[in-house]
């Protein structure tokens, strides 16, 4: 299965780098704890990335980038998909520190590589957060990365 990353640029230079949710944590995992942020489509991370960033005009924005990452092949136990009827009913509109705990089994024994979470934006969407610290982890591929354009309609 591939999966979806959105870089700003510089970090594309490492987009398998799970610093930026290691120093200030994000809805699923809190500060202390790196996880590799990924949506199921390209559309999808980008849309992520852009209700994240602040409220500039496109111009202003640093380049970014897409990457394809594969993830290995196995017998579909690597990922553990949430339906959110199965979720708290805070999980899409909690504060950081409710939703960080919701996979706090997962972040502290990854007993798979991903957890696949519905989008707060688009809920029939998921994003997919890799572990860093299961074993196939490894196993990861980065298969493509290139810089996207941003069609000027996005920022009006």
């Amino acid at each position: 299965m591939d999966v979806y990353r959105i870089n700003k640029e510089p970090y594309h230079t490492d987009p398998l780098s799970v610093v930026g949710s290691y120093r200030h944590g994000g809805r699923w995992n809190p500060k202390g704890i790196g996880i590799l942020y990924t949506s199921r489509s390209p559309e999808l991370a980008l849309l992520e990335t852009l209700v994240h960033l602040p409220p500039i005009t496109l111009p202003e924005l640093p380049q970014l980038w897409l990457t394809t990452i594969r993830l290995p092949d196995t017998d579909n136990q690597a990922i553990f998909w949430l339906e959110p009827a199965k979720l708290p009913s805070y999980w899409h509109s909690g504060i950081l520190s409710e939703t960080q705990t919701i996979l706090t089994e997962w972040l502290n024994n990854p007993f798979c590589l991903a957890i696949a979470v519905p989008s707060v934006i688009i809920e029939e969407a998921y994003n997919i957060p890799l572990h860093p610290q299961h074993e196939s982890f490894i196993q990861i591929e980065v298969v493509s990365q290139r810089a996207i354009p941003l069609d000027n309609r996005l920022r009006q």
